[in-house]
């Protein structure tokens, strides 16, 4: 097709939407050190910190899944995108995206305390280095093993294998992997931002 829409639709909107989850992952987490609320929230997760994350996080996630299913929808169902892959598969892949996004903010988020910032650099980064814009094969070396750093590249590489291949898992299986480390090192950094919480280390910045 000579229709830009074709082959720039998908991968534009999950770059934004990209941005989005990191974005609100950051501020739904950091509110509760703004607003020094945070030693009540991990009270009531009984001092239990993957407990407080998972409640927190858990009813964004389930909006997300929602709106990039929908998102789907409307571009090869309504907009009559060609596509070639499996449905079930493009949004279980779908769900693995936002779960790894949401992972990288969190991780983020347990790093920096001044995240937002940085959030929106990793967001406008994500976006050069997904591999829309520019094959990712024809970057510089650094740069093309930095663009492994954001979810939306495997996402994006995952989906143009479905949509111009109908390729199968056999052939997503290693990006799929790799979305599924951010997740694990999210969970590592979880006791450093618990003992952030408790030592208050993060309450006096602006």
């Amino acid at each position: 097709s000579l229709d830009y829409s074709v082959y720039l639709s998908q991968p534009f909107f999950f770059v934004l939407f990209q941005v989005l989850i990191l974005l609100i992952t950051v501020y739904t987490v950091g509110i509760e050190i703004k607003f020094r609320t945070a030693n009540d929230w991990l009270t009531t997760a009984k001092g239990n910190i993957v407990t407080a994350v998972l409640g927190k996080l858990l009813p964004y996630t389930i909006i997300y899944i929602l709106i990039g299913w929908l998102a789907n929808y409307v571009m090869f169902g309504i907009l009559h995108i060609p596509f070639q892959g499996s449905w079930w598969l493009m949004n279980i892949m779908t769900v693995l995206f936002i779960i790894a996004t949401q992972a990288l903010g969190l991780f983020l988020f347990s790093l920096f305390p001044l995240v937002i910032s940085v959030v929106s650099m990793v967001g406008s980064l994500g976006a050069t280095l997904s591999g829309v814009t520019f094959p990712v094969p024809n970057m510089y070396p650094l740069v093309r093993d930095a663009s492994y750093l954001f979810p939306v590249r495997h996402f994006t590489e995952m989906m143009q294998t479905m949509l111009y291949g109908g390729g199968g898992f056999i052939h997503l299986w290693p990006s799929a992997v790799i979305l599924c480390i951010f997740p694990l090192l999210a969970l590592l950094l979880l006791p450093h931002l618990k003992r952030a919480i408790e030592s208050h280390k993060y309450e006096n910045i602006k």
